[in-house]
């Protein structure tokens, strides 16, 4: 038993479970309450640990750098009964332009080093364990080779994310091993790769899963062509996007149900967006729009997209990004313009989620947009840049025009200052609405455009803006809302304050959750 003064549970585990004959259901439910990051070590308590403590271990892998870790692994996953546990894949090919050469002459580590390993390797085995010698590869070849038949045995594999781009250095196609894991259960597919890698890695053979969401950021390898500007789509590119990308995608269209397109840089996507075929299954598409001219290239095309899928899409988000480019600069106005023009011959008649969460998204644009589609959605994401009360007083005018019986169920708006004045705009103009979130940088007890705010942190003070808008609150109740779900989230501040939940139920005695 355990000594009087020894309250680790990792060690209460290890002594107790041997002794104890609990049900395997018993065992689960202990194990719901231990961290994950602990649950590894717990694998020589019994078979039920055995088997959770191994899933832990084993559901994420990640091959980026050819380094001990990476033999190890890929010599365990040479195991059936440890392959089958993978379940998200993140691969990196760098690895292969590693100095492979000179790793084959490295000195063989010192007996003491590799304890760890045999100790590891032992606890992992039911059965008297066989060792398998870490190898050190000799060639490219050796290091493809073994990676195609570890990753050929990974059957279970429902996520998998390949980054592959900027690899000039490297002597051989990873293609054979990077498609080996598109198998039946693959359910998510996550691309960040460059057009010039699209031909080799989406074949006509390589997409047929069940892939229901793709994840595609698409660049473009510039050592290959220096003299090409950034924003300049080659007609190499616009060739590459309509006979391999465009019908890659096409592919998967029985079982896609959500999309993510975004370009790294300014980049004309509109031969992508005319070629793509209708896709029946499409729910949930999000789009990202680089902040610099020309963004996604000719807006016709993005018009079409949208169009194409008009009575398939349930769910839109765009996204404003700043990954490269010549000048980093944003132009507002320009990026407003291009907004303005691709969205205003789209009709998504059965849209009901609109997501704008950026903040290089200019609010006129996301107004744009939401005059756009407010006619059906019932759900709205505005976050990622402040809006002050006249900002609010804007998004909801929005939905005016909209039928009496159209109503919005879901609201996320941030960062705003949380006053009395809001909560009343929000409880006046949304009687119905279902669920609120409040991403909330400031607490005041009015509104006043020009107030000064303390630094965060100051506000619990007696006397302080936070004690005087307890005060108001007090004095409100908001009968005929109909709010079940309320979360308020504070962007700026080290803690929450106290009664701040409390304050909301007294308010709206609808509301059920809180957090």
């Amino acid at each position: 038993m355990l000594d009087g003064n020894d309250n680790d549970p990792h060690t209460a585990l290890l002594t107790l479970g041997p002794m104890l004959n609990l049900p395997h259901e018993i065992w689960l439910h202990i194990a719901d309450f231990i961290p994950a990051s602990a649950l590894e070590g717990l694998i020589g308590v019994n078979s039920t640990f055995y088997e959770i403590g191994m899933d832990c271990r084993y559901r994420q892998m990640s091959f980026a750098f050819l380094d001990d870790r990476m033999k190890r692994n890929l010599v365990r996953l040479k195991d059936p009964a440890v392959a089958k546990r993978v379940r998200v894949l993140h691969v990196y090919p760098g690895f292969l332009k590693q100095a492979l050469s000179e790793s084959s002459h490295a000195p063989k580590r010192p007996f003491r080093l590799r304890l760890p390993d045999f100790a590891n390797h032992f606890l992992e085995q039911k059965a008297p364990p066989k060792f398998r010698v870490v190898e050190n590869f000799r060639t490219v070849d050796d290091v493809v080779q073994t990676v195609l038949d570890v990753f050929g045995g990974l059957s279970n594999v429902t996520d998998y994310h390949i980054m592959w781009c900027n690899l000039q250095a490297v002597p051989e196609s990873p293609v054979p091993f990077l498609t080996a894991v598109f198998q039946c259960n693959l359910r998510k597919l996550s691309l960040d790769i460059s057009l010039e890698n699209v031909a080799s890695l989406l074949t006509p053979t390589s997409t047929k899963c069940n892939i229901e969401e793709l994840d595609l950021v698409i660049r473009i390898d510039h050592f290959r062509h220096t003299t090409t500007p950034a924003v300049v789509t080659r007609p190499d590119h616009a060739l590459i996007m309509m006979d391999h990308l465009a019908p890659a995608i096409t592919r998967l269209k029985p079982t896609l149900r959500k999309l993510t397109l975004q370009a790294w840089e300014p980049l004309d996507l509109s031969p992508l967006f005319r070629s793509l075929q209708y896709l029946p299954a499409l729910e949930h598409l999000t789009l990202a729009i680089p902040i610099e001219s020309p963004h996604l290239g000719d807006h016709a095309g993005f018009t079409e997209l949208l169009n194409r899928q008009a009575s398939t899409l349930r769910s839109l988000a765009l996204r404003a990004k700043q990954y490269s480019g010549t000048g980093l600069t944003p132009d507002s106005a320009r990026m407003d313009e291009w907004v303005r023009l691709a969205i205003a011959d789209v009709h998504l008649s059965h849209l009901c989620e609109l997501d704008i969460s950026s903040h290089l998204f200019p609010f006129p644009t996301s107004i744009t947009c939401l005059h756009q589609f407010a006619g059906t959605i019932t759900s709205l994401v505005l976050t990622g840049s402040y809006h002050g009360y006249h900002d609010v007083v804007t998004v909801l005018r929005a939905f005016h025009a909209r039928p009496v019986d159209e109503r919005l169920e879901t609201l996320r708006l941030g960062t705003v200052t949380l006053t009395p004045q809001l909560l009343d705009l929000l409880a006046e103009e949304l009687p119905d609405l279902y669920r609120l979130e409040l991403l909330v940088r400031d607490v005041a007890p009015h509104y006043d455009p020009d107030l000064a705010f303390p630094v965060p942190g100051t506000l619990a003070c007696p006397g302080s803006h936070l004690e005087l808008f307890f005060a108001e609150m007090e004095k409100r109740k908001y009968s005929r809302w109909r709010l079940r779900r309320f979360q308020i989230i504070l962007t700026t501040f080290p803690y929450r304050f106290p009664y701040l939940d409390q304050v909301f139920v007294n308010c709206v005695p609808t509301v059920r959750g809180l957090s």
